[in-house]
């Protein structure tokens, strides 16, 4: 759920948006911060990445299945719990409220400094529950971990505010659409993320399973990373008052060409699913990108029509590949 992640929270906080009464334009905010704020808990890979270089340096493996085994281990557990989660909303919120903090007369969208002052009040009475019970469960350096994760949030706020017009109270609903989303779409790779940490047990002890054999349930995980792409992408088109027909390109049919892949390939597992990801999105991104340079309009239509085509080839693709996975 690499990306799926961010379609899923733009889909929720731009449809919800649109549905309680904003406009378009305030709608696409709202998805893309939400968005935005989804893709800032993995940044802990970078954090897992360094402890696996130090493994590494003691004798662990080279090897993709060795990086997870050493990077699951911090990441994931410091960034995805909900109390974390819903801290890094309330930082953003207040970082995002303390950007606004102008003339009222001259912006409409300023924010009284009382208001912004009871925000970061509360940003930091949460913050200060959250990270001494990380540092409690999780240890001192994973308390480090909450603390820059943090801080990162409030620092996107302050860049967005000052970026957009969309009111706070909408920027701060689709921080934590963000926030609070992410960890979900993690419930199908690996061991889920320990969603009460550090206060409570998780209530999920294992990973979601479409089948017992472990190819049948890479592909549905795929088909749900595609289904959560596919929404995000289809509320962009309605927000932009685009239609589907009109982006999608022909080429997406060379998806079918990826069938062979399941009489040529090793069968792909959640253990070596790069076997499968590091193919089968290369193909997309290249008729992608092929029917979005041959394609007329402006430069944002040809990304569209690029992107609807990509991942149309890609959905293609996989079901092919499941059709031939299933004949063989």
């Amino acid at each position: 759920m690499f990306v799926g992640h961010e379609f899923l929270a733009f889909a929720l906080a731009g449809a919800g948006a649109r549905f309680v009464g904003s406009d378009a334009r305030t709608a696409l905010a709202a998805g893309f911060v939400a968005a935005l704020c989804a893709l800032l808990p993995d940044l802990d890979v970078a954090y897992g990445f360094a402890t696996y270089l130090l493994a590494v340096g003691r004798g662990a493996p080279l090897s993709w299945e060795a990086f997870w085994v050493v990077a699951n281990g911090v990441h994931r557990v410091v960034t995805h719990p909900l109390p974390v989660g819903a801290a890094a909303a309330c930082c953003f919120a207040a970082a995002a409220a303390t950007g606004r903090v102008r003339d009222a007369r001259a912006d409409a969208g300023a924010v009284p400094a009382t208001a912004a002052v009871a925000l970061a009040v509360g940003a930091l009475l949460v913050s200060s529950l959250v990270v001494p019970a990380v540092a409690r469960v999780a240890g001192d350096a994973s308390a480090v971990v909450a603390v820059v994760y943090l801080a990162t949030a409030g620092l996107a706020g302050l860049a967005v505010a000052r970026r957009t017009v969309a009111p706070v109270a909408v920027l701060a609903a689709a921080a934590g659409v963000g926030f609070l989303s992410h960890p979900f779409g993690d419930v199908f790779m690996a061991a889920p993320p320990p969603l009460l940490s550090p206060f409570a047990a998780s209530p999920l002890t294992g990973r979601v399973t479409f089948a017992s054999d472990q190819t049948l349930n890479l592909l549905g995980v795929l088909f749900v990373e595609a289904a959560t792409v596919w929404a995000g992408f289809l509320v962009f088109l309605r927000l932009t008052d685009r239609r589907l027909r009109d982006a999608f390109a022909g080429w997406a049919v060379l998806g079918v060409g990826y069938a062979p892949a399941a009489f040529l390939l090793p069968r792909p597992t959640m253990v070596d699913a790069h076997v499968l990801g590091f193919t089968v999105v290369p193909l997309a991104v290249v008729v992608g990108a092929t029917a979005a340079e041959w394609g007329t309009g402006s430069r944002a239509d040809r990304a569209v029509r690029g992107l609807a085509t990509g991942l149309a080839t890609l959905t293609v693709a996989a079901g092919a590949y499941l059709l031939a996975y299933l004949l063989a």
